[in-house]
């Protein structure tokens, strides 16, 4: 193996790691929204996509067939976190739009997550964690942008 195949190989271990350590943190959080999933689509209008979006958009960008995210959308709707108006045309997909409760909620679990996750960081300066989210961003922006996707 190249030592780039290595590092390569190293990043996405310790990334996967990562993020089943925290889903399984947060899916632990007795807090709504209960699960991940639920708690990324919230999370998903928050950070990276300005709401409404459509169930289709919003699989997309998860990658997940719509069926998986329209589950999930259904029980953020239950919540009253989400509502969804039905599909315009045959051809579109329903679309979804937060409510205030749901940014509550989304809100809500960042901040009783926060101490824990600040915690695990402490020792990392802060300078070093700012380029790492660089860094991800920028593998995530060139994953999302792949003509197979």
């Amino acid at each position: 193996m190249t030592e780039l195949e290595e590092t390569l190989l190293g990043l996405f271990t310790e990334i996967a790691i990562i993020e089943h350590l925290a889903r399984t943190r947060i899916e632990r959080s007795s807090d709504d929204p209960a699960g991940a999933g639920e708690f990324g689509i919230l999370n998903y209008f928050r950070r990276t996509h300005p709401d409404p979006d459509t169930i289709g958009g919003i699989a997309w960008s998860f990658q997940e067939e719509e069926s998986h995210t329209a589950d999930k959308v259904s029980s953020l709707e239950a919540k009253g976190y989400v509502t969804v108006t039905p599909p315009g045309s045959r051809e579109s997909s329903a679309t979804v739009f937060v409510t205030e409760a749901g940014r509550q909620a989304q809100e809500d679990k960042v901040q009783s997550m926060a101490p824990d996750f600040e915690q695990l960081v402490a020792e990392i300066p802060a300078e070093d964690l700012e380029t790492t989210v660089r860094t991800l961003h920028e593998i995530r922006l060139t994953l999302d942008h792949l003509p197979d996707r």
